[in-house]
């Protein structure tokens, strides 16, 4: 579980790096989006689809992937949306 850590790690930190071309940051973002649409899919499942959890849990499960959807917007606003006012030097 370490090494996924890593790998995501550097996958964020590759995205950011300005030295990388741009296919490879692309390659970077889409994989960054992946990992965080299968989480943000797999606790939504959790939380409406199952049957048989308390209601407790459900909620558990739905504030848990409201939190990483909101993480995940603020990741594409950084990414994505936050080079539109900087200039190149």
């Amino acid at each position: 579980m370490m090494w996924l850590d890593v790998l995501f790690q550097g996958c964020l930190d590759a995205a950011q790096s300005q030295r990388l071309s741009r296919p490879a940051r692309i390659l970077c973002i889409a994989l960054i989006s992946l990992v965080f649409l299968i989480a943000i899919a797999g606790l939504f499942l959790l939380s409406f689809v199952i049957e048989g959890q308390s209601l407790l849990r459900r909620v558990g499960f739905l504030l848990l992937g409201l939190g990483i959807l909101g993480y995940y917007v603020q990741f594409l606003k950084n990414f994505l949306g936050g080079k539109k006012g900087e200039k190149k030097p």
